[in-house]
């Protein structure tokens, strides 16, 4: 885990200790960062609002005509609710303390839609392609605003995040929104016309578990594991100091320490410095081509041309991913310039950092950065002549955000060496430390729910957004009762009845199959499909057509967001239209056949492109055949000559069903679905 995390967890768990100590009689009112410029309240219902001031102390607050009151605890804690706020804006919201006011601009009132989950959540507009780049020109909302939370974790509840809303879609702020919250957003705005304000809260690589608070465990059986993953992972951070002053020691004893940093006084990270005769690099994570055989320092410079409208504001640099924990811990240490000042550190640092992803984020001031070129320094300290294990220097799909299309405006990496280290002596490498042994960060429990969902806890919210389900796959039995208690603890913490929670069934991934079998995947989706059938106020959009069967993260992240808004604008608006493909209901046994039942008809069952395909059938053997498939009204009709006596079917049971092509007329894909409740792969998993 990088330090900008570990600092972030620290000030945010600080943060909420502090607000349980008495606050003295001169505090200021203040808010969370979410209460600040550009933020959309939640139209018609109750819109909260709190913060901390001095005890006993009275707060007011005035938005377009409506004035509201609260008094400070004893601990400086308040709150307050507006009531009823019809859709529209930008207004000033005001809010006046006894020794301070403060003036929140440009504030909508309209639909805020949370939208949350993992890495197809998390994914930006500016790492897919499809349609997203002329969706990126285009954009031109001053209505659709976006907070996105940094991604954090916690061990604790925490009260605040860092971060802020937009002003608004423009091109240079949509290439760092999630590219399916923004297609959903942008639907519900096309259609509703109102202000729409998404929170986008999602963590690549997350499992639920990390999205609920403790309790949860104790009520589906799952407060062993639970306790067990805890126990590891608060000894992590002991075992972390222990093993780094091990390794720097052992790096001391055998000559492979960092030997200081002297490119810096040498201009290295100045822009002005000429650098036409370093070394030019395909890749910046491979330094083969600079000769250090056994590891050394490295600098590694680019030159990005930078918009006029990005000069004078705070710039993320996502510079790839270390990937650099497990054995290979401490292999890369650095530093990050920009425009010739340092902006961060990289490598090693500790809190929990065994278990954390690697992904180098830092943040270059908005004094730094100007319009046309800007220079990214890195020093590196390595023992190795590339990254481990697929660690990624240089930005991946993208250097920067938000930037259109970051990667058509940037120059090739060059590097320069700064040191070489000496050969290892002999037997050096059997005596190095070992990292202790961890627990992944995305099994750990509760530790999203606490950093990044808590926080919000109470904002009012039209409803959620939820695309995950790929980081709990292998475990899809216990997702039937993971996932609706995760829902109900939503609804229950943020104390607003039961709000909307609209969901995306995983997609396909992986090698298609060659023959019919269990695949943990398609034990995922039906749970979730479970999860919709039985929990009131859900709703889910298919995806089993829109994967890629090399790429977990797929690119056509459009039609996601579009198929999620179809069912908001069905269920929550009351639009009318078919928001979902078929649906199994029922089946008959008619001699050597089986005929199957939909709901979800939207007008008529549909074969698209061909005969129909990935239906497989089973008779008592539970042993699963291809079968032949066709539509006969609104049923399917389905048979196989190797199966004289039938007793269930299945639909695009597989990771990754190629060619599934039951629709109905709405063009909507039907989910995928077995009639048997024969004993699943995943069981008591």
């Amino acid at each position: 885990m990088s330090l900008h995390r570990k600092i972030d967890l620290r000030t945010v768990v600080g943060a909420a200790w502090l607000l349980m100590l008495p606050i003295p009689a001169f505090a200021l009112v203040s808010l969370p960062s979410f209460f600040s410029d550009n933020m959309v309240l939640q139209r018609d219902t109750t819109a909260p609002v709190w913060g901390t001031a001095a005890p006993n102390e009275a707060v007011t607050l005035e938005l377009n005509g409506q004035t509201i009151n609260a008094t400070a605890d004893a601990n400086g804690n308040w709150s307050a609710a507006f009531k009823g706020l019809a859709a529209g804006g930008p207004f000033t919201l005001n809010i006046k303390g006894a020794a301070n006011s403060i003036a929140l601009r440009n504030v909508l009132v309209g639909d805020v839609w949370f939208c949350s989950g993992q890495s197809n959540m998390t994914l930006h507009m500016v790492e897919i392609k499809d349609v997203a780049q002329a969706d990126i020109n285009a954009a031109n909302d001053p209505l659709l605003h976006c907070f996105t939370v940094p991604q954090t974790t916690a061990d604790t509840p925490a009260s605040d995040v860092k971060g802020k809303w937009d002003a608004g879609a423009t091109p240079i702020t949509v290439p760092g929104y999630s590219a399916v919250a923004y297609y959903f957003a942008k639907a519900l705005r096309a259609q509703l016309n109102i202000p729409i304000g998404i929170i986008h809260c999602s963590y690549p690589g997350s499992s639920a578990e990390a999205w609920v608070p403790k309790g949860v465990f104790d009520a589906i059986g799952l407060a062993a594991k639970e306790a067990a993953i805890a126990q590891t992972w608060q000894g992590l951070d002991a075992a972390a100091e222990k093993y780094l002053a091990d390794l720097n020691a052992w790096e001391t004893a055998n000559g492979r320490q960092d030997p200081g940093n002297k490119g810096f006084a040498q201009g290295w990270a100045d822009p002005k410095t000429d650098v036409s005769r370093w070394t030019p690099l395909a890749d910046p994570s491979d330094f083969s081509p600079l000769g250090l055989a056994n590891g050394g320092v490295v600098w590694i410079r680019e030159s990005v041309d930078l918009p006029a409208q990005l000069a004078g504001k705070d710039l993320p640099l996502r510079l790839g991913n270390l990937n650099n924990r497990g054995k290979e811990f401490g292999n890369i240490v650095g530093t990050v310039y920009f425009n010739g000042e340092e902006i961060g550190p990289i490598g090693r640092t500790l809190k929990h950092v065994f278990s954390g992803p690697d992904s180098l984020t830092v943040t270059a001031p908005g004094r730094l950065v100007s319009a046309g070129p800007n220079v990214i320094a890195i020093r590196v300290f390595t023992q190795e002549e590339k990254l481990p294990h697929g660690g990624s220097l240089g930005g991946g799909t993208g250097l920067l955000f938000p930037l259109v299309k970051p990667d058509a405006m940037k120059t090739a990496w060059v590097a320069k060496v700064e040191a070489e280290l000496p050969p290892a002596p002999a037997g050096a490498a059997a005596t190095r430390p070992v990292p202790p042994p961890a627990p992944s960060l995305m099994e750990q429990p509760s530790v999203l729910y606490n950093g990044m969902l808590h926080p919000f806890l109470g904002y009012g919210i039209k409803g959620v957004a939820w695309y995950q389900g790929e980081g709990n796959a292998g475990r899809g039995e216990a997702y039937r009762h993971l996932f609706p208690a995760l829902i109900a603890d939503w609804r229950a913490e943020w104390k607003q009845g039961d709000f909307p929670f609209y969901f995306v069934q995983i997609a396909n991934c992986f090698a298609p199959a060659a023959s019919p079998g269990n695949s943990v995947d398609a034990e995922l989706r039906e749970s979730q499909l479970l999860t919709w059938k039985a929990v009131p106020g859900t709703g889910m959009a298919v995806t089993i057509d829109l994967g890629e069967a090399n790429n977990i993260h797929y690119h056509k992240k459009k039609p996601v967001g579009e198929r999620l808004a179809r069912v908001a604008l069905a269920l929550t608006y009351g639009q009318k239209g078919e928001y979902s493909g078929p649906v199994y209901d029922s089946m008959t046994v008619e001699g050597a056949a089986i005929r199957l039942k939909f709901t979800h008809l939207g007008g008529g069952l549909v074969a698209q492109g061909g005969p129909l395909k990935q239906f497989a059938i089973a008779g008592a053997d539970h042993k699963f055949v291809w079968a032949d498939a066709t539509i006969d009204g609104d049923s399917v009709v389905v048979s196989s000559k190797d199966v004289a006596a039938p007793a269930a079917v299945r639909y695009a049971w597989a990771d990754n069903p190629a060619g599934c092509n039951l629709y109905n007329q709405a063009a909507l894909p039907a989910s995928p679905f077995r009639t048997d409740d024969w004993p699943l792969s995943t069981l008591g998993k």
